[in-house]
């Protein structure tokens, strides 16, 4: 079947006139359709842009979790450095000897800043024995008994002005303040240790507390029961 058009007269002043009224529907239809068109793509970018806020938020935490660590690194703080090292292998009964650099690391080279104008009155370091695990783990430390000496805990002693500042042109971020020594110290049984130094910090309390800061241990001992010979290792003081 012919599909059948409907007319409606139109008056005007020059008489009535047919009008289509199905084209014009088809009209009407036609100039919704883009108008939806436009209405859906002016969404888009919006949907697109909220999908990525989110990366644009996780960005600034991450920079702002940075930036909180920054503070920790720009400070100052202790260094250890063995400058006298004990023999390789000794007798059982021979004693031994050990000497640590304490330094202070800046975060920039300030000559303004001098070893003398730093406390370290409250600054203390321990001699102690521990196990030597060639296998690279940890070193566990041993009784109080196995090594003794006369002088286990030591304060800051001065470095000599000239190495002090042959140290500080090689370094000039590292503040030396000055070492620790244990001579004459007893190792009395056999085996593999390390002579290991810890930095103690006592409190201000004035109730003769301290907190460990550092340790640091020294080269291989190897102690053994027959008479052998004692090479000692280079001690390096102005190196």
């Amino acid at each position: 079947m012919a599909e059948s058009h409907q007319r409606s007269y139109l008056r005007d002043s020059s008489g009535p006139r047919p009008v289509d009224t199905s084209s014009s529907r088809d009209k009407a239809r036609s100039s919704k359709r883009p108008k939806d068109n436009d209405d859906k793509s002016s969404q888009r970018p919006k949907r697109d842009s909220n999908r990525r806020s989110p990366r644009k938020d996780s960005h600034r935490q991450k920079h702002s979790s940075t930036q909180s660590t920054e503070p920790y690194s720009e400070r100052p703080y202790f260094e250890l450095d063995v400058i006298g090292q004990p023999p390789v292998g000794i007798a059982l009964g021979i004693p031994v000897e050990t000497s640590v650099m304490i330094s202070l690391r800046l975060p920039s080279a300030d000559r303004s800043i001098t070893a003398s104008s730093i406390d370290t009155s409250r600054l203390f370091a321990v001699a102690s024995l521990v196990a030597d695990n060639r296998t690279g783990g940890e070193h566990v430390p041993l009784e109080a008994g196995i090594m003794t000496g006369q002088q286990m805990f030591d304060s800051v002693h001065p470095i000599p002005d000239e190495c002090a500042e042959r140290l500080a042109n090689n370094e000039p971020c590292r503040l030396v303040l000055g070492y620790f020594s244990f001579p004459q110290m007893l190792i009395r049984q056999s085996g593999a240790y390390r002579i290991r130094t810890t930095l103690i910090k006592m409190s201000t309390s004035g109730e003769g507390g301290g907190s460990s800061v550092l340790a640091i241990d020294s080269e291989p001992i190897k102690v053994e029961r027959r008479s052998i010979a004692t090479p000692r290792r280079h001690q390096r003081v102005c190196s």
